[in-house]
């Protein structure tokens, strides 16, 4: 008997530990991580769920060391639990600080709820990286509970990209995946100089 309700307590731990917050496994591919989560996980186009960013896009961006409000929504639907990052490429960026049902994670760099109780529209404290950072796009997974009681959850979920105000550092371009070698404000250059050979040209021939 005593050994039967040590099994029970060891499956119980199972599907119902973490419940205060995504664990550090979590940071690296902004997911739930099994055994911390036994739900399976759900096509994004599906998703009612969408981090409104609404106060940076409204300012064009950020500005380095500012502290900005982001807001978790579901729209009408409930969600039990978060895991919210700022990155640039797959570095984490920015600090969030601990909040109504939130509070730090991945070393402060991401934010996650504190307990599983539903909730909604739960407002992030994210302070903005240091200047020269660059874009930031914001991925976030959100466990839910369908009709059926059984968790799901939505990962690797992303904001629009957000801009560094003042900032040449644009977002890399992407070829097949690969960042392009030559960097847009060098393009830029290259065509200035292709311009002032064709004129140079130009003008001899006219001469």
């Amino acid at each position: 008997m005593i050994a039967i309700a040590a099994l029970f307590l060891v499956c119980l731990a199972y599907v119902q530990a973490n419940p205060d917050g995504a664990p550090l496994a979590a940071c690296a591919a902004i997911a739930p991580q099994s055994p911390q989560h036994n739900g399976s996980s759900q096509p994004l186009a599906n998703s009612s769920y969408s981090l409104n960013v609404s106060q940076l896009t409204a300012a064009g961006g950020y500005t380095p060391g500012r502290t900005y409000t982001l807001v978790l929504t579901g729209g009408a639907s409930q969600y039990k639990g978060l895991l919210v990052q700022g990155r640039r490429g797959t570095t984490p960026v920015g600090s969030f600080a601990a909040g109504n049902l939130v509070k730090p994670a991945c070393s402060n760099t991401a934010v996650t709820h504190i307990d599983r109780s539903l909730k909604n529209n739960v407002p992030l404290i994210w302070t903005a990286p240091a200047a020269g950072t660059g874009s930031v796009v914001f991925s976030y997974a959100v466990v839910v509970q369908n009709s059926g009681g059984v968790n799901t959850y939505y990962a690797t979920l992303t904001s629009p990209v957000i801009a560094e105000v003042g900032s040449n550092t644009s977002t890399p371009a992407t070829v097949g995946g690969q960042a392009c070698p030559v960097a847009q404000s060098s393009m830029t250059s290259l065509m200035l100089l292709m311009l002032l050979g064709i004129f140079a040209v130009h003008g001899i021939a006219a001469y």
